[in-house]
């Protein structure tokens, strides 16, 4: 079985992962992060209620926000913030917006909100277009090996906030 390969995170560009902090969302019981700018807004500004409904990644609104745990989601209608209120679990991305080829290896990196699949009714996001292709093609292992390292990354993440 092949993974994605650990050393095309080399590749990333460092003033991407500092211009996003993870921060902790307290708003669910499941205390997941999610990758928020320094304003707290959640995946760069993307509507993620888009993805379902548009089947592409569109830009948000500040017309059209909703606080949600410690981050700020911007839609581009009233009707997708209306959704995403009445179910936020549904439409926040996995590893909240993080980077789901670095969660695979336990390191947490924000993605590319265009760098994007659904997988079983679930939003996923890598770090860049230019690896997405190659996350899909085992996308099913992917997802496991970056579940099985979730809990113990938000784990960290909280500790370190304490």
């Amino acid at each position: 079985m092949r993974t994605i390969n650990p050393r095309w995170f080399e590749s990333i560009p460092l003033v991407l992962v500092l211009f996003f902090v993870v921060a902790a969302v307290d708003g669910t019981s499941q205390g997941k992060l999610v990758a928020v700018d320094s304003n707290h807004i959640a995946i760069k500004g993307y509507d993620a209620v888009a993805y379902f409904t548009d089947g592409k990644a569109i830009k948000g609104s500040s017309q059209f926000e909703y606080a949600f745990g410690d981050a700020i989601w911007l839609f581009s209608n009233a009707d997708h913030r209306r959704m995403f209120i009445a179910d936020p679990d549904r439409y926040v991305p996995q590893y909240g917006g993080n980077c789901a080829g670095a969660t695979a290896f336990g390191d947490v990196i924000p993605a590319d909100p265009e760098a994007w699949t659904i997988v079983d009714g679930k939003l996923y996001m890598v770090a860049s277009k230019k690896f997405l292709d190659q996350w899909k093609v085992n996308s099913a292992e992917n997802i496991k090996q970056a579940d099985a390292h979730w809990t113990a990354i938000q784990q960290r993440q909280t500790a370190h906030q304490h």
